[in-house]
């Protein structure tokens, strides 16, 4: 019996091709399905409700956290001679570990060490989202532990050492769940970016100010609570604080409820096939995405500049509004600090929403809204350098000066975040969300634990609250020079040929 080869060979071959055509017109269809339900309004609506959950608990551990660490720890602090600490003045020192640290400068040491712990979290996280049908999961749960670790803090009125031990432990762990639902919750923004193929800038720019605008909104809802809980209990005293722990647990039923009731709507998403194991993932993945430098060099750049800044920004955010409380008095100040942290938020959410109006119809190049925004965080650490020297009236020692800063750099910030988040967004390549937005928060815990143990050293050798602005000044100038030299042309360009 005679075979033809040829036709074996033929039938093989149209059959690949046949296979191959398949394959592609089922990931067409994937595809289409995808950019169809990160078109639905309600699927949107329903991430804005999630990125509102969050809003109640970032807002304390922002505000009401570390200003109760900070008046837990001067009632339980001592003079240089060993004298109870005022209510006024800088001389007031606590044990932080085997250390004894000034009261202002211990928030600043917890931070350093819980954003050094939440580096490891961040890789382990960033390497397996992308994968299987996990990222719901994870931003689901991630957000409910946010909200169960607030509700404790309404008991934490005693003034003694392991009160001020256990509100530090919880802090550190808000702290590293941070990290997570902040990569998860960003990572859903390429996804409603890809889904417009007419202008992904500005549906970008609508995604990320609004994901900004409803999470300050929703620090806005517990700030109010606390607005009302401080006033209808009279003025504050030395334990005025205590108005701020109730605030701090209510705003944690906030978040676990509104966040139950989202995952219910959410949809999941279509992640890759897992091959490794959990433990080995991580780490492959983190590997693979430094190779990546050469074939996407303006994200990775971007990534940087956007990390410095944030730095410079969760410093500044530290120290000024520490330095608020210790300028003017902390007990008799507690009223007037809950009304400027509401001020803070409300700045945040307008200043986010003007910049989303003005770039859509003005349509100008995004990089310049960028500069003019470094530029104010730059007089804003530049200004509280002026106080270093005491003859110097100026340099955030008048009441109005934190006033009138407070509205232009919290209003400024939160466009340059939404401007980040967005623009970062159209620098990755498609599947690897989660992965790139956990490099950003990465790197960013990696320098950040050190800036915020840099300026922690600093406060406590000096004394003097205003020192830390020196080097946070000299990061704005860092990122402002990495930021001139990303060409996103070239960025959007390296996408596109790395999706095709």
């Amino acid at each position: 019996m005679k075979v033809n080869h040829n036709h074996i060979s033929n039938t093989g071959v149209n059959d690949s091709e046949d296979i191959l055509e398949a394959q592609d017109e089922i990931s067409i269809d994937n595809n289409k399905n995808q950019e169809n339900i990160w078109n639905k309004k309600s699927i949107f609506h329903t991430w804005l409700l999630l990125c509102y959950s969050t809003g109640p608990v970032a807002s304390m551990s922002r505000t009401y956290i570390p200003a109760s660490i900070q008046s837990i720890a001067k009632n339980v602090g001592k003079t240089k001679m060993n004298q109870p600490c005022g209510t006024q003045g800088n001389d007031c020192y606590v044990k932080f570990g085997f250390m004894t640290v000034h009261h202002t400068s211990y928030v600043l040491y917890l931070r350093a060490v819980s954003t050094a712990i939440e580096g490891v979290v961040a890789i382990f996280l960033m390497g397996i989202a992308d994968y299987s049908n996990y990222r719901k999961l994870f931003l689901i749960f991630s957000i409910l532990v946010y909200g169960f670790l607030a509700l404790p803090f309404i008991g934490l009125t005693n003034n003694d050492y392991q009160t001020l031990v256990l509100a530090s432990i919880l802090y550190s762990l808000l702290i590293i769940d941070d990290s997570i639902y902040q990569i998860l919750e960003g990572s859903y923004i390429p996804l409603f970016m890809r889904a417009d193929k007419k202008n992904p800038m500005q549906r970008g720019s609508v995604v990320a100010v609004l994901g900004l605008f409803l999470g300050n909104l929703g620090g806005i809802t517990a700030l109010v609570i606390g607005i009302i809980i401080s006033y209808l209990s009279g003025t504050p005293e030395l334990k005025g604080y205590h108005n701020f722990l109730l605030a701090i647990t209510i705003a944690g039923c906030l978040t676990i409820g509104l966040s139950l009731f989202s995952a219910l709507y959410i949809p999941n998403v279509q992640g890759k096939q897992r091959i490794d194991n959990f433990l080995v993932l991580p780490f492959k993945r983190f590997f693979n995405l430094l190779k990546d430098i050469q074939k996407y060099p303006m994200a990775f750049l971007y990534c940087i500049s956007w990390v410095i800044w944030n730095v410079s920004f969760n410093n500044f955010m530290s120290m000024f509004l520490l330095l608020f409380r210790s300028t003017l008095g902390l007990g008799n100040s507690d009223a007037e600090y809950t009304v400027y942290t509401f001020m803070s938020y409300i700045c945040s959410s307008w200043g986010s929403l003007v910049w989303m109006f003005l770039y859509q119809k003005w349509n100008s190049n995004i990089k310049y809204w960028g500069y003019s925004f470094l530029l104010v965080s730059l007089l804003a650490n530049f200004w509280g350098c002026l106080g270093i020297h005491k003859l110097t009236p100026l340099g955030y020692q008048n009441r109005w000066e934190f006033w009138v800063f407070e509205v232009f750099y919290s209003a400024t910030s939160s466009a340059m975040r939404s401007l980040n988040r967005c623009v970062y967004s159209l620098l990755l390549p498609e599947g690897n969300e989660a992965q790139y937005f956990g490099l950003e928060v990465t790197l960013g815990i990696a320098s950040g634990w050190i800036g915020g143990l840099v300026n922690a050293v600093i406060q406590d050798r000096t004394n003097d609250d205003r020192f830390p602005f020196l080097p946070n000044m000299f990061l704005v100038v860092v990122s402002l020079i990495v930021y001139y030299y990303v060409d996103l042309q070239k960025g959007k360009n390296d996408v596109n040929n790395g999706n095709s």
